[in-house]
């Protein structure tokens, strides 16, 4: 049976672990998408003010240009010549700065190597380009990496201009800058740092192609953000998390009670075959010594053993009593008769029917407010619950015994104490003294006798008065039971 509950708790934990490793890798997944759709998002936005920025130096007034440019397309041809591979873009470019030209835009002039000597010789200054790059497949984006250079030309990039554009478009960069590459960069690019706390994003935007220079954008993106469009997701998530958890502990811990039950079962069993055999010994003997006629002529030992036998009788009877009782477990089937008593004769009285063992000394002290002290309880019910403490004072006792009685009224409640010089009741077993069938440590080491029922019962009869019992304790000296009854039944 042990094994088999190792086995469910070994493969409830692993189940269990599985699941909410699955749960979080979805949750990160999701993460990561949610992270990977913002960034698109941003780049995109980027992406507009960057064409924004190159739309906007193409139109400011600081320079006037004449460009002359030649331009063509290398090409190789195989040796049957069906088919061409294209080899590279080729660009001289000649810019001359027109100050006193009315537009401006550049003005484009043809290529004519005579003109541009002309312009030489009349000492005019000009700037010429030569470039050579790589074929980007279209035509299209050539003509595009010239305009970009003419466009720089005219209007230098500056990383201020694109960041008062950036947020101006509400968008907040933590840096800007301007480099170099090694390699001709044709597209915008972004690259996406999926850190879980810090999560960041760098966009590359090639704003002049043919001198290979580009800018780089960094932003810090809100991880809150996230986490506020993954919130249902979250608080699902969790609660169902929480609740799996809450199962495998319910579960473990049902599975432990089952155990406790089993094994206070087997202890009661034990112990009530135990407690039985006392009774029926009694009566042997009881029986034995009837069917001698000599030792019944024996009066003083024939009153002992008729007592005996009559106290285990009564021992019996209540054991029968409580079982009936406490097995019900329901405070309604226990029925009130209510009535006004004197609290000080009836605790006398029970102690007049103890039997206390001859080997000891016994010190009982009753302390009450007055003679008179009137209470309105079910005189039974209050008649077994301070015999039944009583007798455990005795029986857990060794020794010189001083037992002590207190009774007084405090507001609406009647206040019972019961206190003992006893052995008492270790810190981790207070909690379980009132349960059914609980016996302590100390009492199966000793061999008392007991079933395990009598504080239970007593806790069952205070609360069939709708009171409470709480317990004091100190292990090696001794117990107080404190009993609270309110006035009004």
């Amino acid at each position: 049976m042990e094994k088999r509950i190792k086995l469910i708790f070994i493969l409830t934990i692993i189940v269990s672990l599985a699941v909410i490793a699955a749960q979080t890798y979805w949750l990160f997944n999701q993460y990561l998408y949610l992270l990977q759709h913002i960034g698109n998002e941003l780049f995109e936005k980027t992406l507009k003010v960057a064409e924004a920025d190159r739309k906007l130096r193409d139109e400011l007034k600081n320079k006037n240009l004449y460009v002359i440019i030649r331009a063509n397309m290398e090409m190789e041809q195989n040796s049957n010549s069906v088919s061409e591979t294209k080899t590279g873009w080729n660009f001289e470019i000649y810019i001359i700065t027109n100050e006193n030209a009315a537009t401006d835009a550049p003005v484009y002039i043809r290529y004519d190597s005579l003109y541009i000597d002309s312009l030489y010789k009349s000492g005019k200054e000009i700037k010429k380009y030569q470039f050579e790059i790589a074929p980007s497949g279209r035509k299209h984006d050539a003509y595009d990496a010239l305009d970009r250079f003419l466009v720089n030309e005219k209007c230098i990039f500056t990383t201020e201009r694109l960041d008062s554009l950036l947020r101006a478009n509400e968008l907040i960069p933590i840096a800007i800058q301007i480099e170099t590459t090694d390699s001709t960069v044709w597209n915008p690019d972004k690259i996406n740092h999926t850190s879980i706390f810090r999560p960041a994003l760098e966009v590359t935007y090639p704003f002049n192609i043919l001198q290979k220079q580009q800018f780089r954008v960094s932003y810090s993106l809100n991880v809150w953000t996230i986490l506020k469009k993954m919130i249902l997701s979250l608080i699902c998530s969790v609660m169902l998390s929480f609740l799996l958890i809450f199962c495998l502990v319910y579960q473990i811990n049902t599975i432990f009670r089952q155990q406790r039950i089993e094994e206070l079962r087997k202890n009661f069993i034990h112990t009530m075959i135990h407690e039985l055999k006392r009774p029926l010994t009694a009566l042997k003997l009881c029986i034995s010594f009837m069917k001698n006629d000599k030792m019944m002529q024996d009066t003083e030992m024939k009153e002992e053993i008729f007592r005996n036998s009559h106290n285990e009788l009564d021992n019996l009877s209540s054991y029968f009593s409580k079982l009936r009782d406490v097995m019900a477990d329901d405070l309604e089937n226990i029925p009130l008769n209510i009535s006004i008593f004197n609290l000080k004769e009836l605790i006398e009285q029970c102690i007049e029917k103890q039997t206390f063992p001859n080997d000891r000394e016994f010190d009982i002290k009753v302390d009450f407010e007055n003679d008179d002290f009137e209470i309105a309880a079910d005189k039974m019910h209050i008649e077994n619950i301070i015999c039944n403490l009583l007798e455990n004072a005795v029986k857990y006792t060794g020794g010189k015994t001083l037992i002590r009685i207190v009774g007084r009224s405090a507001g609406d409640k009647y206040l019972l104490e019961i206190s003992d010089n006893g052995s008492g009741i270790s810190e981790t077993e207070r909690n379980y003294v009132f349960d059914r069938f609980f016996r302590c440590a100390n009492a199966t080491e000793k061999n008392i006798p007991g079933i395990g029922l009598g504080l239970f019962y007593v806790k069952l009869l205070v609360r069939a008065h709708k009171g409470e019992i709480s317990l004091q304790s100190t292990l090696g000296k001794g117990s107080t039971f404190i009993i609270e009854i309110p006035k009004k039944q």
